[in-house]
């Protein structure tokens, strides 16, 4: 555990981050969006509407804090970074932070630093979320410290792209065979629009330049190393800092994890079947339930919610009587990204039984409400435009809208269609985004920088980032050390944080840094 010293530390920058794609009650965030995001461009006359001020070259200054205004416990502040890291003394802009202190310290605090995943969900947000989940141990120990990265929340949220609804309802599969992907269509224009509304930005939106900010934040703070727990793509943003800066990690726990080595093609390919295979363990559970709202056969009564879908959708929700402006219909796609969000995290996706049988009955509001999950932050505000900057400014590959509608068909027929949806997840706005600029270079750390253990959960039945992606990381990390939970969901801290035996792996290796057994499982 590393102890945050009397007086901030300088060194260079970088830091690591942690993902999570959960939706949780609204009302745990009142009160935690804080002012930001003035980057945006109203016109051609406004292109340099950027933040000014000296950059950010030398020293970082400690965080200021301040009584986070709706939420007794807990501290807000910014730090300040370059917009370009390779120019610190440019531009800069400055990053959205929160902290709940310790609960219970033993002399000085260890500081944790939280990422939530999606990418582009708001760490300040979701903080009192994760807080609630951790091991209690950890929870007194340590200063839970979160952020949002840069394009993200309250850090000058990139506001671009087509409409959460839009993005929900993209139909997964062509509908010809050879046609192209139909996700090229709705996010062919997707990345001139963001360029042109933050100039100087927008390519700067990447996991490489989160993970330097990061590293800012850590200095920020006062410590000499980082202790990071990142979540899904958390675990991305994680793997880049320890390849970046190996000897300033402290402690590091990957849940959910995703390995970067691999092409956005692979993860799709690897991902439909933990799909399929969660889907069916829904199924069957469903069925044994006298009362399941899908009846004695849930997968016939799936599909043929399914196919109707496919030739009828819905009509959008934005009817005018219930005052939603929700003008798009709703489709498969809808019922596709509702499914693996239910399937990641049930607790906080109950109602998806009873949303299928309400679109049999022709309302397809309960569906959309669901499919936005993976479309919104918990404020309501679009995670379009972060999800695939990001996304997308990270990866090298660049298959054609063809390529991928090959792809999504091939795995459709394979794993059904939920199987073909996971091209349209991984990879959809991808097939159509220019180059980029600085993609992640693997997850490997050079030879002779080694990090120290870094501890790598897998969930056996993770429908998101299936248990083979965290063998994979623990491998190529080479400090990685694999921790096994036998059960459902996405992560292990969002579908089983009670778990006895996983509270002992994490509390050890956090508080004394002891790593697990080789073929540790619990659940």
């Amino acid at each position: 555990m590393i102890r945050r010293p009397a007086a901030p530390a300088a060194v260079t920058s970088v830091w690591v981050a942690l993902a999570c794609t959960v939706l949780a009650s609204a009302a745990l965030l009142s009160g935690l969006v804080m002012p930001g995001g003035a980057w945006a461009v109203a016109g051609a006359a406004a292109a340099g509407a950027v933040a000014t001020g000296p950059g950010p070259g030398g020293p970082v200054a400690p965080v200021t804090w301040s009584t986070c205004p709706k939420n007794t416990g807990y501290r807000c502040g910014t730090v300040r970074v370059p917009v370009d890291h390779r120019h610190p003394g440019g531009r800069s802009m400055a990053v959205a932070v929160m902290e709940k202190p310790a609960a219970d310290p033993v002399g000085t605090p260890g500081v944790l630093l939280f990422n939530p995943g999606g990418p582009g969900e708001s760490g300040v947000q979701i903080l009192p979320v994760l807080a609630s989940l951790v091991p209690p141990e950890v929870a007194d120990r340590f200063d839970l410290v979160s952020f949002d990265e840069r394009g993200t929340g309250a850090s000058d949220r990139l506001a671009c792209g087509p409409s959460p609804a839009a993005a929900a309802s993209v139909v997964p599969l062509p509908r010809r065979t050879g046609g192209p992907l139909p996700a090229a269509a709705t996010y062919r224009t997707m990345a001139t629009q963001c360029r042109r509304r933050y100039p100087g930005l927008f390519e700067h939106v990447d996991t490489t330049d989160a993970a330097r900010d990061m590293d800012r934040i850590r200095q920020a703070l006062g410590v000499r190393q980082i202790d990071y727990w990142g979540l899904s793509y958390g675990t991305v943003l994680g793997s880049a800092y320890a390849r970046l800066f190996p000897r300033r990690v402290g402690a590091m726990v990957l849940d959910g994890a995703v390995d970067a080595e691999q092409s956005l093609t692979a993860q799709a390919a690897q991902e439909a079947p933990a799909i399929k295979g969660s889907l069916d363990h829904f199924f069957t559970t469903c069925a044994a339930d006298p009362n399941c709202p899908l009846g004695p056969d849930p997968s016939a009564y799936y599909q043929r919610v399914a196919t109707a879908l496919t030739t009828h959708p819905l009509p959008a929700p934005g009817d005018g009587s219930s005052g939603s402006t929700d003008d798009v219909p709703v489709t498969v796609g809808d019922l596709y990204a509702a499914t693996l969000f239910y399937l990641s995290v049930p607790t906080f996706g109950g109602a998806f039984p009873t949303a299928v049988v309400a679109a049999a009955d022709g309302d397809g509001a309960p569906l959309r409400s669901l499919s936005l999950a993976f479309e919104e932050d918990l404020d309501g505000t679009s995670l379009v435009g972060p999800q695939w900057t990001y996304a997308c400014n990270d990866a090298v590959e660049r298959p054609s809208p063809a390529e991928a509608g090959r792809l999504a068909r091939s795995l459709a027929a394979r794993y059904g269609g939920i199987g073909g949806y996971a091209v349209t997840y991984n990879l959809g706005a991808c097939t159509v985004w220019p180059p980029a600029t600085d993609p992640i270079a693997g997850v490997r750390v050079p030879t002779g920088h080694d990090a120290p253990a870094i501890l790598v959960i897998g969930n056996t039945g993770d429908p998101n980032t299936p248990h083979a992606a965290a063998v994979a990381l623990a491998r190529d990390l080479g400090s990685g050390h694999l921790v096994t939970w036998d059960g459902w969901g996405h992560t292990w801290l969002l579908n089983g944080s009670s778990d006895g035996c996983m509270q002992g792996v994490v509390d050890a290796y956090l508080l004394t840094g002891t790593v697990p057994a080789a073929g540790t499982t619990c659940g």
